[in-house]
């Protein structure tokens, strides 16, 4: 498969694999025994990927009902799949889609607890003032970089982000230590400028809320921030469904990937990488091909695996099955358990 690569700049922690890149974005990947795999997407602002809200349509929009004097509106809801099809045939740079903000899930078209702000607007308000009282965070979205901080009424409205999602703070008591879906995003200074200029997102089937956290710390965030989780935890990469679930959401996220014109000093080329967990992803018929890899033990999501070396073409028969019949075996006998579903809002 070819994909962009920017060697010797991205900096993964041991055992995570890239999967697939685009101009200024990447998406790496960590397989566990047994288990379900996490991913990270790493998002350079600076080499013109962003990041894009979207939402669904607004049924009814509720002025002044919202926690500072807003909209508090009810957004229909859809599917992951959906977002991602609208975007990509507007953008043709769309790389990934995953859920985004928390929602009030008894009620429906429903309503965020949360602010959302998009191109400009405050789309909402949120209605959950006295939700989460101190573990309440803003993302802050510019063309060139991030920020993530407290959310109040003046951090909201005096902001010059054309973009802003809210979410939680990483120790929010959302079952905390439970392995369970979850969606996190963070930012990081890589420039070293005091500007955070990239983005990180996680996704995994099953982590627990330090888990996804530490995770994405690992690739350098200096901040991060919780997102909804449970069965609204879904991710779409350039069509292919990595974390899949039905959950219809009224909120999503998009990554879109850089135009690929870019300074010297961040050069994209393009190079053919062999995938190394491509035999383990035929045996276990994973999320490419529609089905959520199996759940697993807690105790094994902190360990981390060495990949295999990629790069390594192996011609001779009896080699290819020298390495395939281990790892079908291992993933055999196996003991999983299916992770429950924690419903969130």
């Amino acid at each position: 498969m070819a994909v962009w690569a920017r060697p010797l700049t991205s900096q993964a922690p041991s055992g995570f694999i890239l999967v697939s890149s685009a101009p200024g974005v990447e998406l790496y990947r960590m397989d566990y025994p047994g288990g379900s795999p996490d991913y990270v997407q790493v998002v350079n602002l600076n080499q013109g990927a962003h990041v894009k809200l979207l939402h669904g349509d607004v049924s009814e929009s509720r002025p002044g009902q919202g926690v500072y004097g807003g909209d508090d509106p009810r957004l229909l809801s859809q599917k992951l799949i959906q977002y991602w099809t609208g975007t990509s045939s507007q953008d043709e740079g769309a790389f990934c889609v995953f859920n985004g903000q928390f929602f009030f899930m008894p009620e429906y078209p429903t309503r965020l607890p949360f602010p959302l702000k998009v191109d400009g607007v405050i789309v909402s308000d949120g209605y959950g003032i006295n939700d989460h009282v101190g573990e309440k965070l803003i993302l802050e979205l510019w063309s060139d970089r991030a920020d993530i901080r407290e959310l109040t009424k003046e951090t909201l409205y005096s902001s010059s982000a054309p973009n802003i999602v809210a979410g939680l703070t990483e120790d929010a008591r959302k079952s905390p230590t439970k392995y369970v879906p979850r969606t996190f995003m963070g930012i990081d200074d890589r420039s070293g400028d005091g500007e955070f200029d990239t983005v990180l997102v996680f996704n995994t089937k099953s982590a627990r809320q330090q888990d996804a956290a530490q995770v994405l710390r690992e690739f350098g965030a200096d901040k991060v921030m919780m997102l909804d989780g449970g069965g609204s935890t879904q991710l779409i990469c350039q069509g292919n469904g990595y974390v899949n679930s039905e959950r219809l959401i009224p909120q999503a996220i998009a990554v879109i990937a850089g135009d690929g014109s870019t300074n010297s000093a961040d050069v994209v080329q393009k190079v053919d990488f062999v995938q190394p967990e491509e035999s383990v992803k035929q045996l276990v018929n994973d999320n490419n091909a529609g089905l959520a890899i199996f759940g697993f033990d807690g105790a094994a999501q902190t360990q981390f695996q060495e990949p295999a070396k990629a790069g390594v073409y192996i011609g001779d028969s009896v080699w290819v099955l020298f390495f395939v019949i281990p790892v079908a075996l291992i993933m055999v006998v196996a003991i999983s358990r299916i992770q429950r579903n924690e419903e969130y809002y």
